[in-house]
């Protein structure tokens, strides 16, 4: 049963549609963390990390965590498992304007980036936050003609190179090419 409305929850939030909560926030905590200690250890705290920063989930599944417009997401999923032979278990998705089809012929820097939400929208799936920052920052600079995809992917490649070593990148901190203005 509890599957059964987990699954229905997950699809009311894939739709964009509103569904009635199953649980308060302090009862969808205690279920998420109830979840997430079966998780493998990297999973474990991926998702510890997104509930203090998100708080709560708003979908639970026993495989999926998910969020609904928690700026600058429209939408974060962290799964348990990542892709088979990958460490990408954690999708974030951004409201993002234009036509679908010049986006999506632009931003094949081979980074983690795809259109989403029938072109509403730029999702990146990677191991974190900070390289979904760094992809759908690039993406939009390729959209927007600062950089060539070549050029995209090699400052990819640099900057994770040099994040590993412990240096900083704007591009990794956050989504630069939203308003200031807002939260």
């Amino acid at each position: 049963m509890r599957i059964r409305l987990c699954v229905v929850v997950l699809a009311g939030l894939a739709a964009g549609c509103r569904t009635a909560e199953p649980f308060d926030a302090a009862r969808r905590d205690d279920v998420a963390n109830a979840i997430i200690a079966q998780w493998p250890q990297a999973s474990r705290i991926a998702a510890a990390g997104l509930l203090g920063k998100y708080g709560p989930p708003d979908a639970l599944a026993a495989d999926a965590l998910a969020w609904k417009d928690k700026y600058p997401w429209k939408r974060i999923v962290l799964w348990k498992e990542p892709d088979e032979g990958t460490a990408d278990n954690l999708e974030e998705t951004v409201a993002y304007e234009g036509p679908p089809e010049i986006i999506a012929g632009r931003i094949g820097f081979g980074g983690p980036v795809f259109v989403a939400d029938g072109g509403a929208a730029l999702s990146a799936r990677s191991s974190n936050e900070h390289i979904n920052f760094l992809a759908l920052n690039l993406a939009d600079e390729i959209v927007r003609g600062a950089r060539t995809p070549e050029q995209a992917r090699a400052f990819y490649d640099r900057t994770l190179d040099l994040s590993s070593a412990g240096k900083n990148s704007r591009y990794m901190q956050r989504l630069l090419f939203l308003d200031r203005s807002e939260p």
